[in-house]
């Protein structure tokens, strides 16, 4: 096996044969491989990136594990002994399912499989957001705190008002003003930060489509302490009002996270934009825009007709 990562692998686990390697995708903080068919293995890129890896495999997980009920990443397989990019990594047995595209969602509206999918989801997130998990030792790492997908309110605000206002309407600032000046104001009456799962989003829901259920849980790698109306908002933003609604209704106290998931999900399209302005991708930064227009133009945050 010439592969280098697969000799990595070899060297820390001379007794597995190791017969096919697939590459899966190159995520931001891993290299992703599939290792004969059945175990996923995530290198870290950075030595920073495997101290992550590291707390996730041996604190994170296993804690969530307990906490669950869902099937959710098994580190079965690491090693942590050299720090440094293509050396530590995590191994874990494939979960069987696809993600839960909205289009496959969008299929199952009105049955059953869609209304065990609402309460399987609910109880997962009230289960991940009330359990006691462990603290990371000095916080969350500093790029999970800066990445635009995870940043607090008041930096957004802070980059929206700065370098986004000038391109949109005086209605869509407007907007933007009073949104977040009533988050601002829901905010501190939060009770404290929890632990969430930071990525909730249908590449990282398994859906097992011949059971017609939710198969596992996966993607804890932007997992931080957060407002747990930000997972609710991923669940809105990606699969529409009438579903999160049905996963809120199952969310014991879901009512009172309402207005602030609705605020996360309102506030995506601005993310999107800088974004689109960071990387010089013009197309993110026009669609994030638009759509933000789109929402300025419709209810007041909160109303039911969001």
């Amino acid at each position: 096996m010439t592969h280098p990562f697969a000799q990595r692998i070899q060297e820390r686990y001379p007794e597995m044969p190791i017969t096919d390697v697939q590459t899966e995708h190159m995520a931001r903080r891993y290299f992703v491989f599939t290792v004969n068919y059945r175990l996923i293995f995530r290198f870290a890129r950075t030595e920073a990136d495997a101290e992550a890896l590291k707390w996730e495999a041996l604190h994170l997980l296993p804690a969530v594990t307990q906490a669950v009920q869902l099937p959710v990443p098994k580190p079965d397989l690491s090693s942590f002994e050299r720090m440094e990019p293509g050396f530590a990594f995590m191994g874990c047995s494939r979960i069987e399912g696809e993600p839960l595209w909205p289009e496959t969602l969008e299929s199952l509206n009105g049955t059953d499989a869609a209304e065990r999918a609402a309460v399987s989801l609910a109880d997962f997130l009230h289960r991940l957001h009330t359990a006691d998990l462990p603290e990371r030792p000095g916080g969350d790492p500093a790029d999970l705190v800066s990445d635009l997908r995870l940043i607090g309110v008041d930096l957004l605000y802070k980059r929206a008002a700065d370098e986004l206002f000038e391109r949109m309407s005086t209605q869509a600032q407007q907007r933007a003003r009073e949104d977040f000046g009533i988050f601002a104001k829901q905010e501190a009456n939060m009770k404290r930060q929890v632990r969430i799962h930071g990525a909730f989003g249908p590449v990282h829901i398994l859906w097992e489509a011949q059971e017609e259920a939710v198969s596992g849980i996966v993607g804890f790698g932007s997992s931080h302490l957060g407002d747990p109306a930000f997972d609710l908002a991923a669940l809105l933003s990606a699969y529409g009002l009438p579903f999160y609604e049905q996963v809120l209704k199952h969310y014991p106290g879901g009512q009172a996270l309402d207005s602030r998931a609705r605020f996360h999900a309102s506030v995506q399209p601005l993310r999107e934009a800088l974004h689109g302005l960071d990387h010089e991708d013009d197309e993110s930064l026009q669609y994030g825009l638009a759509a933000y227009e789109r929402y300025a133009c419709g209810p007041p945050i909160g109303s039911r007709e969001t």
